[in-house]
């Protein structure tokens, strides 16, 4: 299995504690990775340093070339004036992304009872959720990081969420972390 990203000898801390020192990890492809642990134990930290978006005070991270990573934050990051539709499709036209399976799937398993042309602003916090990861799953990634992706949703879309991350790529591609 290939490598995708990694992270070595990681260091972070607050002025009031020591959230990591000295961790490591390797994710390669067909990687299904769940990070537990309490709260605050810094979780959403790591996942956040693994993607890039959090610089650790000391260690590194990398990610082999070309490859894709896609983040599901745990705050909602949706803005409030665009369409359910915008949010989960872009500006691709109707032809282009009905014709991608993936997408039709994503759409048919998150959104279908949602109003397409509705702005985000007007939905609940679960429709607001699950708009966040169709966004997401629509995209093509190697590595998919989902931080508490069940948070405000239902049991039919935590149902649908778990399906389509089992079938979302071969048993010895893409990687998943999921934050829980």
């Amino acid at each position: 299995m290939a490598h995708l990203l990694g992270a070595e000898a990681l260091h972070l801390e607050y002025p009031t504690r020591v959230v990591f020192d000295g961790v490591s990890i390797g994710v390669d492809e067909g990687d299904r990775i769940g990070i537990v642990g309490r709260n605050g134990d810094g979780k959403s930290s790591l996942m956040a340093m693994l993607a890039g978006r959090v610089i650790p005070d000391s260690g590194r991270v990398t990610v082999r070339g070309g490859v894709t990573v896609g983040v599901l934050d745990q705050a909602d990051t949706l803005p409030d004036d665009i369409t359910v539709g915008e949010a989960i499709v872009g500006d691709r036209i109707e032809h282009e992304w009905a014709g991608d399976p993936l997408t039709r799937d994503v759409v048919a398993g998150l959104a279908s009872d949602l109003p397409w042309d509705a702005a985000v602003g007007t939905l609940s916090g679960g429709q607001r959720r699950r708009v966040a990861i169709a966004r997401l799953l629509t995209g093509d990634w190697d590595v998919l990081m989902l931080d508490e992706p069940t948070n405000h949703l239902d049991v039919e879309g935590i149902s649908w969420l778990a399906e389509h991350l089992k079938r979302r790529w071969s048993a010895s591609s893409g990687a998943l972390l999921v934050v829980t």
